[in-house]
């Protein structure tokens, strides 16, 4: 069933260019592609896909049944909807989902929470992009990448998700060429359309550690800039302490204050390691032993006759069996000794 559809007028500028590069890749992908407004009655979700939500389109279109033993999770499921669900009904659904053709039936590839919101919505027709056959490993992957990407409360532990799927297809399709191959930002950058710069910043998330991983996961980071920036401090310590900072929500500008902190008591650190010790500690000298030291050094000939004559000013008034006396005394001699030897 065909049938005429509109765009919000305001909202059309806005996803014009995101629209047209995803039909773009899309058509690489699935090859012929159609666009039509379908039935909801006429689109089946796919049961090859794995699914979070355990909310089905019959209950979308018909009401949750209260005697269902997933009643409490489907209507978890429908609340997280409803905001959808308005938004479809005040500006009609502006990004189409992505199916194939099944027999007399559609089949879903991309697009399940729009789907579902359009029934929530009341809505008995939805604009589809229409594959003639179900694609399969990356192309599959590539195509619910774009489509889901264009959901704009799509987190991203999803993003990164879907990104791993794609990798994890492509690797798998390409492992005869090169038992050492690893995806690329450029191989990944024209799977997907994303630029290089983003295609990097998700491959050293996939790269990450399982700390930052799972921070992603729980939703505590959503700046991928700032993960890329927390990625590059090769420093395992560091890396925690940004990590935490990011965690309790510090602004951008003050974690990359904290990371230029944290690299220059780095280096000064490096430094005061490779420095030479210039002093020499000679540790607990006994009085006798001191006194000996002492003598030998007034009766040699090393020092000018005026510091020897300055040493043994001061050494009349040391009592040479007494530690704190000879403590004293060698306090003042030493730098009497230190101007000789500059």
């Amino acid at each position: 069933m065909v049938s005429k559809f509109k765009l919000n007028s305001v909202k059309t500028g806005e996803t014009k260019e995101a629209i047209s590069r995803t039909l773009a890749i899309a058509n690489d992908y699935a090859g012929e592609l159609s666009i039509e407004v379908l039935s909801l009655d006429k689109i089946e979700l796919d049961p090859e896909n794995n699914r979070e939500l355990a909310l089905t389109l019959h209950d979308a279109m018909n009401g949750i049944d209260p005697s269902d033993p997933d009643y409490a999770k489907k209507k978890n499921d429908w609340k997280s909807l409803e905001s959808l669900a308005k938004t479809i009904l005040d500006d009609q659904l502006i990004n189409p989902i992505f199916v194939y053709r099944f027999g007399n039936k559609c089949r879903l590839i991309a697009g399940e929470r729009r789907t579902l919101a359009s029934a929530i919505a009341g809505k008995k027709e939805i604009i589809a992009r229409i594959a003639s056959q179900r694609p399969v490993g990356t192309k599959l992957r590539v195509l619910q990448w774009i489509e889901n990407n264009e959901r704009v409360d799509l987190s991203l532990a999803e993003r990164v998700a879907s990104i791993e799927a794609i990798v994890k297809e492509y690797l798998n399709e390409n492992k005869d060429k090169n038992d050492n191959e690893k995806i690329t930002s450029k191989v990944l950058s024209d799977l997907t359309g994303m630029s290089i710069t983003q295609s990097r910043r998700y491959i050293l998330i996939l790269q990450a550690s399982p700390e930052i991983k799972q921070a992603i996961a729980e939703g505590k980071i959503e700046n991928i800039k700032l993960i890329e920036l927390i990625i590059s401090v090769e420093n395992a310590e560091h890396q925690q302490v940004l990590l935490k900072a990011a965690i309790k929500n510090l602004s951008f500008d003050a974690i990359v204050k904290l990371k230029k902190e944290l690299e220059f008591s780095l280096v000064t650190k490096k430094e005061i390691r490779g420095r030479k010790q210039l002093n020499v500690s000679l540790g607990k000298v006994k009085p006798n032993i001191a006194k000996i030291i002492f003598d030998a050094l007034v009766s040699s000939s090393i020092l000018h006759e005026s510091i020897v004559e300055q040493m043994n000013t001061i050494s009349n008034n040391v009592q040479w069996n007494n530690g704190k006396s000879v403590e004293e005394c060698f306090k003042k001699i030493i730098p009497l000794i230190a101007q000789e030897v500059r």
